[in-house]
């Protein structure tokens, strides 16, 4: 059976459009269930993300063996919900929003993240 979780983004960027962190309280730490070959039961997970009323980027980084990896994702208003899947082995997955520009102001359009996974 299929599990599902969601929460909103914090308005608020955590990181400016280099990556740098601005306000790390803006961060939010999920914890996936572990992933198929892991013993756990669990098969497949995979971490997306939506927005209304604008677009945004959000710095997603994932934990595995030991070390961080970080990519950006684009999420726009008017596409579908985009993301990824969850490998085996990842521990806990960083997401806050990621200003696009120097000047950008747009961070206070809804945005949210759905961990979804088959267990």
């Amino acid at each position: 059976m299929p599990t599902f979780q969601t929460e909103d983004i914090p308005h608020g960027f955590a990181f400016d459009e280099a990556g740098k962190v601005i306000h790390p309280r803006y961060v939010r730490i999920i914890a996936p269930p572990p992933p198929s070959g892991t013993g756990f039961g669990w098969k497949r997970v995979w971490l997306t993300f939506a927005s209304d009323f604008g677009d945004a980027k959000v710095r997603v980084a994932v934990f595995k063996s030991g070390t961080w990896t970080a990519r950006t994702v684009d999420v726009t208003s008017s596409g579908n919900r985009v993301g990824f899947e969850i490998e085996s082995g990842v521990q806990k997955v960083s997401v806050g929003r990621m200003k696009t520009t120097a000047v950008d102001r747009n961070e206070d359009i809804p945005l949210s993240w759905l961990l979804e996974s088959q267990a």
